[in-house]
């Protein structure tokens, strides 16, 4: 039987509302047995601070995540155990590559379960990290805390929260995408032009939802207190002990570990074949849920977008050509926060030269995907 060409969001996890942001709020709290976690979770910070990580997390048992019974209830569990990993190695004087079986196996076992990485990442610190705080309002940035960090600063919990906020200004942008593409599959040029300029709209709303980084995430802590520990394992990496696993040399946690934009890429036909971008990006895709894994890869499948925008009326091309533009300019805003934020403080504190969060030299990634992004133009 041949599968369907229209494109369903909620079969990939994805909501018109909040885009790949849950649908339901992210728990508060695990049930027991796993009481031990939830008590660490909030005292992270000082435990940091105080270079006693280590200490305490030889002292947590072992805990039997088959118990988990919900997705909900691994996405906590990992979020916290991901998060102490990344305390373990990089909370000490040095950082220590091995890490305790009593925090790696049942990291490691979440991690299949959940078909993500063993490490921190962008679904775990960003998507399925916050609380609302008003439940009667929905998800805003005014209307939202962290459950977690690494320094309890504010400037942390902006970070993640800004981008947070561009998961969710972008939530219209992939439901008018995935409209468009669907309307591609129908050779329905009308309502192709339609959602292609609520698509571009959408793109504008996230170039505006990124913007407020700056606001209370400073360059100078974020460098220099909150980088460090979203790095990842270096060769020969991380051993885990007690999972028969080889060391892991992973990737730290990045926005590009985000479905958002490479949604956007797939679903307008923007092709990024630079050998540096393509590879980076086909690495991040492993760093996704899944579900949104698997929605990138149908959008490159499935839409027609670009054919019939080329092939179609002035109007429609046009209305292409707005989105690719609108795709651009979030790239040049991007580029410039994150010279704001990496490049100038590493050509002060450590010279030229530097790797982004995600562990690239992300200098030559960003400009090669904007010149692939203004490629993209039909003529």
């Amino acid at each position: 039987m041949t599968a369907p060409r229209s494109i369903d969001l909620s079969a990939f996890g994805v909501s018109a509302q909040r885009g790949f942001v849950p649908e339901h709020d992210p728990l508060n709290a695990l049930p027991e047995p796993f009481g031990p976690l939830d008590q660490l979770a909030p005292i992270i910070p000082a435990l940091v601070m105080n270079r006693e990580v280590r200490r305490f997390l030889a002292a947590l048992p072992e805990l039997d995540t088959a118990a988990l019974t919900t997705d909900a209830e691994a996405e906590r569990a990992m979020i916290i155990l991901s998060a102490l990993t990344m305390a373990h190695v990089w909370g000490g004087p040095e950082p220590d590559f091995t890490l305790p079986r009593n925090i790696a196996v049942p990291l490691m076992t979440l991690s299949r379960r959940l078909g993500r990485p063993p490490i921190v990442m962008h679904a775990t610190l960003v998507l399925n990290n916050w609380r609302r705080l008003d439940l009667s309002r929905p998800p805003a940035l005014d209307n939202l805390d962290t459950q977690f960090t690494f320094t309890g600063s504010f400037d942390e919990k902006w970070f993640y929260l800004a981008t947070l906020g561009v998961e969710l200004a972008g939530a219209p942008a992939i439901a008018a995408l995935t409209a468009a593409v669907n309307a591609s599959q129908d050779a329905d040029d009308s309502a192709l032009g339609d959602e292609l300029a609520h698509v571009e709209t959408g793109i504008r709303l996230m170039t505006a939802a990124l913007m407020p980084m700056t606001q209370s995430c400073d360059p100078y802590i974020f460098y220099h207190r909150i980088r460090p520990f979203l790095a990842g394992w270096p060769a020969p990496g991380l051993t885990y002990a007690g999972t028969g696993t080889p060391p892991q040399v992973l990737a730290g946690g990045s926005a590009a570990q985000s479905a958002l934009l490479q949604s956007i890429d797939a679903g307008l036909g923007i092709r990024h074949e630079h050998a540096h971008t393509r590879d980076f990006l086909d690495a991040m895709l492993q760093y996704m849920p899944p579900l949104h894994r698997a929605f990138v890869a149908a959008l490159r499948e499935r839409s027609s977008i670009r054919t019939r925008a080329g092939s179609g009326a002035p109007v429609l091309r046009d209305a292409y050509n707005a989105c690719i533009a609108a795709a651009d300019e979030f790239r040049r805003k991007h580029i410039g926060l994150t010279s704001q934020y990496i490049v100038k403080q590493a050509n002060i504190h450590v010279g030229p030269g530097t790797t982004g969060t995600g562990g690239t030299d992300f200098v030559e990634f960003l400009r090669e995907s904007r010149v692939e992004t203004a490629k993209s133009q039909l003529k």
